[in-house]
């Protein structure tokens, strides 16, 4: 069997040592779920999100925490708990990337996207330019007096023939 009772243990302390906090914590990341949209805020009073809060980490209650919530208090928070036993659990070595070399990935994904812009809005400015749009108003010619006025049909027209 892939899963078992100590895996189900291994998993639920995890989960509780990321998620057993002070109060104070505690009340800021319901206040972070509630404020980022994970949660409804009008849907739920305070006690009701405390209520879920519990009831999520008791694995004997029908409600659970969904990963998108995991995954944004983890980050938020700085409780990697869970996501560390998972991550050992499947066999990686998991080491934190020192803040420089961070800094390098996150100034070379800007400067990537600077060079996209750039390269999009040359792009665009060239196809503008092929368009040679009069900056001016349109030439309109007169109509003499003789030619005959635009008539547009209906539906009631009779048909003149032709094709």
């Amino acid at each position: 069997m892939w899963i078992d009772a100590a895996w189900s243990r291994r998993g639920l302390a995890a989960l509780h040592a990321m998620l057993d906090v002070d109060d104070h914590t505690r009340k800021a990341m319901i206040q972070f779920l509630l404020d980022e949209g994970f949660w409804h805020a009008e849907r739920l009073t305070w006690e009701a999100a405390i209520s879920k809060w519990n009831d999520a980490k008791n694995p004997s209650k029908p409600t659970f925490f969904k990963t998108g919530e995991l995954w944004a208090l983890a980050l938020r928070f700085e409780r990697h708990h869970l996501f560390l036993a998972v991550m050992e659990d499947l066999g990686y070595e998991v080491r934190r990337t020192p803040t420089e070399e961070r800094r390098q990935l996150l100034l070379e994904r800007m400067t990537a996207a600077v060079e996209s812009c750039e390269q999009t809005l040359n792009t665009t400015r060239t196809e503008l330019a092929r368009l040679r749009l009069p900056t001016g108003p349109r030439d309109i010619t007169a109509r003499s007096n003789d030619a005959a006025p635009l008539r547009f049909s209906r539906d009631d027209d009779m048909p003149t023939g032709g094709f």
